[in-house]
């Protein structure tokens, strides 16, 4: 069964959005990619310099974020979602916004000396961000599945998410 959303979870750094891209190479169908960063990124961030305004520009990216999924998940094609549900109100909204979807929560997972590596490969990183997070990321949550990048290439995890579709996706 094909879900209409396939919703990945994770720390920065941990591979989603490489995973959204190997899922949108591999599903066999149109797949559109709604990616956090892209909202928070539509900030020229070294412009943004008092603390304040950066505070309050991230949070307009999120908040516009999970207004567009709800967007997006009404359209005529399957979303892969590349997020951070990193506090409640977050997991809420994303709730909101997909309900009455057909969600496969996936849960992506990669140990902290990776994803701590690849941040600092990164120059588009914060150093530090993968690692205040990844005590947080995945507190209380229940996965459809869960992969972990650092085992895992992007296609053998595309793979396997695509394998579990076969069961059929069951949202939190």
């Amino acid at each position: 069964m094909r879900p209409d959303v396939i919703l990945l979870n994770g720390t920065s750094s941990s591979g989603k959005s490489t995973l959204a891209r190997a899922l949108q190479r591999r599903a066999g169908w149109p797949l559109l990619h709604a990616s956090l960063d892209t909202f928070t990124d539509m900030f020229l961030w070294e412009a943004v310099t008092d603390p304040a305004q950066r505070h309050a520009c991230h949070s307009a990216g999120v908040d516009h974020f999970h207004q567009a999924l709800a967007l997006f998940a009404a359209g005529p094609f399957p979303l892969v979602v590349d997020h951070l549900l990193l506090a409640p109100a977050w997991l809420e909204a994303t709730r909101a916004a997909l309900a009455r979807r057909r969600v496969l929560f996936i849960g992506v997972r990669c140990p902290l000396a990776v994803v701590e590596q690849r941040e600092k490969a990164r120059p588009d990183r914060r150093p530090g961000l993968a690692a205040a997070q990844f005590p947080h990321i995945h507190r209380n949550l229940t996965y459809d599945l869960e992969v972990d990048t650092s085992r895992e290439t992007p296609e053998s995890a595309a793979d396997l998410i695509l394998a579990r579709l076969a069961g059929g996706p069951a949202w939190p």
